[in-house]
């Protein structure tokens, strides 16, 4: 027979109401009388039931998070960083992968909605008009990871990507190369990329060198990704002496097509990264890249969102973390 409500309360030899302050820590309960109810509630192994309570109380201590796909490192360790800070407070989650695809980001963020989700973390690299829509629309709590929204109308985390790519880009060029080629995601709506190619042009204009759009090549957010755009670039007659790729996994394809030909890296071409992720320390050769705390990017999402569900949503602002040029062996000076 399961143990209800009442038998803790005649345990304890106190009043149902009691019991229930103690469940939903309403703060009207003495330190003696609360520890016979929780010594009651472990003799008896009463379990609260978890819907009923979250029905009363409005609130299910869950959160909805939205990622374009978790066998990325970047989004892995971000995640991580969610769970564990969700631990801490005693909040689930729930986790679905978009694709960077807006029907299924509407379809899931449709599906937090129903489970009832406090708040919905949106952790991507871009942002689509139909979801800022939904979000005005349904008022639940949301906060961005990753990327920012530029009217400020959700608060986020991030690090600054155009000043991150600029920093990289005048890394390349005051080694010499005036000629560094961009691979960029093929998404154009991209958030990710839109920034950085931002600071990419930045870097250049500061240094009077010209935007060639022939340098510029759109594929994949991978490993294959970059391989396939290396090969697109061997086939230009004027080689860039550098590439900057969007992130790490394509740095890593690009070096594997470079020297599938015969070519050395940094030698006959520089290739940098971007994201720092743990593989790219111990390759050879070491991969020169942007570190950005992905882990505290994660940590502090759902801590801003965790704030703005407990009533201080006046409190939060949107934030940009620091960001860290790591230079390695891809890259070189011109000799």
């Amino acid at each position: 027979m399961s143990v209800k409500i009442k038998d803790v309360a005649r345990e304890a030899n106190v009043s149902v109401a009691t019991v229930s302050r103690v469940l939903n820590n309403i703060p009207l309960v003495n330190e003696e009388t609360k520890k016979r109810v929780l010594d009651a509630i472990e003799k008896t192994g009463y379990k609260p039931n978890a819907i009923a309570r979250s029905l009363k109380m409005q609130k299910t201590n869950t959160l909805g998070i939205m990622i374009p796909d978790i066998s990325q490192a970047f989004y892995t360790n971000v995640v991580r960083g969610v769970e564990d800070v969700c631990n801490i407070y005693d909040y689930n989650i729930i986790l679905c992968n978009t694709d960077s695809d807006a029907q299924k980001e509407l379809k899931y963020f449709n599906v937090f909605i129903e489970k009832q989700c406090d708040g919905i973390l949106f952790i991507g690299k871009s942002l689509k008009d139909e979801l800022i829509e939904q979000i005005a629309i349904s008022k639940i709590p949301v906060v961005f990871g990753a990327l920012t929204d530029s009217q400020d109308r959700i608060p986020s985390v991030s690090i600054d990507n155009e000043q991150a790519s600029y920093d990289l880009t005048m890394h390349l060029i005051e080694n010499g190369h005036k000629k560094v080629a961009f691979f960029d995601d093929e998404d154009q709506t991209s958030f990710v990329g839109i920034e950085r190619k931002k600071g990419y042009k930045r870097a250049l204009e500061s240094h009077g060198i010209p935007y060639r759009k022939e340098y510029v090549f759109d594929g994949k957010y991978s490993i294959k990704g970059g391989f396939d755009l290396m090969e697109e670039l061997l086939k230009l007659e004027d080689l860039p002496t550098a590439v900057f790729a969007l992130n790490d996994e394509m740095a890593l394809g690009a070096i594997r097509k470079l020297e599938e030909k015969g070519l050395k890296v940094p030698q006959d071409m520089s290739v940098a990264g971007f994201n720092n992720f743990t593989i790219s320390e111990w390759l050879t050769p070491s991969i020169t890249t942007i570190a950005q705390p992905m882990y505290d990017i994660g940590a502090l999402c759902a801590r801003m969102l965790i704030k703005m569900l407990n009533g201080h949503k006046d409190e939060v602002k949107s934030l940009y973390v620091p960001h860290e040029l790591i230079e390695r062996e891809s890259t070189s000076d011109i000799k």
